[in-house]
């Protein structure tokens, strides 16, 4: 059944933005109470006349993880009202790691068990995951594309409640996002101050590519933007979800940012997967695309870093121009340095786990 629904998403998807189909015709804006008004106009032209949907129909949940909770989470639920220490793991002054997810994701799958896992192993944090599912999960993808800037306004809403009544510094915020999840982040940085770090995950390009500053994750929408592309190709190639244009403070490329080794590449390795009947998502349209996060997770307890090498432009030269650190290497992951030089990094990865190149 999940690969039938796959197959489906993934017609949908491509000819969604190929044709441009269920253009909206609804009015130019929607406001949300608290949230804000959401228009249609430029620069918010990317989901092609889609607007958000309302918060109760995206359904966005925020779950708290904790070391005595590494398994089970609590649910954290905004009232009119929050009173101080009514979520008591917030009590005690943390960093916290907020974690969002992408298109058509949730809480559920594996990735997000093993993050969370490892960064508590890491570090007491108070990690929180946005799940909004029902918004990510539109057949239609300029519609989820459109759901972000709602899910985004969300989590400032939450941050500015912590900020307020558990005195928590948005400085000691980090921002985690893959995918949709990663422009999500920097909608959250557009609605609050001061954000320590995101780190965007293989950022969605279908609908963002290009796009004004506004409209996706970018250098300002926190103290300092890390982003790791993995899957840097036009969707049109069959080959890639992933955005290719430098938009961090420090961006990161791994194996030229895309192609992954070990994952398939070309169409007709991808469209044979499609269509076997061992399809597996992972293997083969998503398998780049996902491989951000096995990056990160990996980087958070490894004794071998990721490290990467000052890169001017990413081309198929990189793996033999850029293995000097004459401006300054960088490290790849949790433990990227904030004050690292600003630019563009190249870095060569394994094909399997452990990833890290010794």
């Amino acid at each position: 059944m999940d690969s039938i629904i796959v197959r489906i998403t993934v017609f949908c998807l491509f000819f969604s933005l190929a044709r441009g189909w269920l253009f909206s015709r609804m009015s130019n804006e929607v406001c949300y109470g608290k949230l804000g008004c959401f228009s249609k106009e430029y620069p918010f032209t990317n989901a092609k006349g889609m607007l958000p949907r309302p918060p109760k129909v995206i359904g966005t949940k925020f779950l708290l993880f904790t070391r005595n909770s590494t398994q089970e989470y609590e649910e954290l639920v905004l009232t009119d009202r929050q009173k101080k220490c009514a979520w008591k793991s917030l009590c005690k002054l943390k960093q916290i790691k907020v974690i969002i997810h992408g298109y058509m994701d949730s809480v559920e799958k594996q990735w997000v068990k093993d993050m969370v896992g490892a960064l508590l192993k890491h570090d007491d944090y108070n990690v929180i995951f946005v799940d909004w599912r029902k918004g990510a999960w539109e057949i239609n993808y300029l519609r989820a594309v459109a759901n972000t800037r709602v899910v985004g306004a969300q989590v400032a809403q939450l941050l500015k409640v912590l900020r307020k009544v558990y005195d928590i510094d948005p400085v000691n915020v980090h921002i985690i996002g893959h995918s949709l999840g990663a422009h999500t982040a920097g909608y959250v940085g557009e609605h609050m101050e001061n954000i320590g770090r995101i780190t965007g995950l293989d950022p969605a390009g279908p609908s963002f590519e290009k796009t004004d500053p506004r409209v996706r994750l970018d250098r300002t929408d926190a103290l300092f933007v890390d982003v790791i592309h993995t899957d840097a190709e036009h969707l049109f190639s069959l080959a890639g979800f992933g955005l290719k244009q430098q938009i961090g403070t420090v961006d990161f490329y791994p194996n030229g940012g895309k192609d992954q080794p070990g994952c398939p590449t070309t169409y007709f390795a991808q469209m044979s997967l499609l269509f076997s009947g061992n399809f597996q998502f992972v293997n083969n349209f998503a398998c780049s695309h996902l491989r951000a996060l096995e990056f990160f997770t990996e980087s958070i307890n490894s004794e071998c870093q990721f490290n990467a090498y000052p890169c001017e432009i990413i081309n198929n030269k990189a793996s033999n121009q850029c293995k000097s650190c004459k401006t300054g290497c960088g490290i790849m992951g949790l433990h990227t340095n904030t004050s690292m030089i600003p630019g563009i990094y190249f870095l060569e990865t394994n094909s399997s786990e452990p990833y890290c190149k010794k």
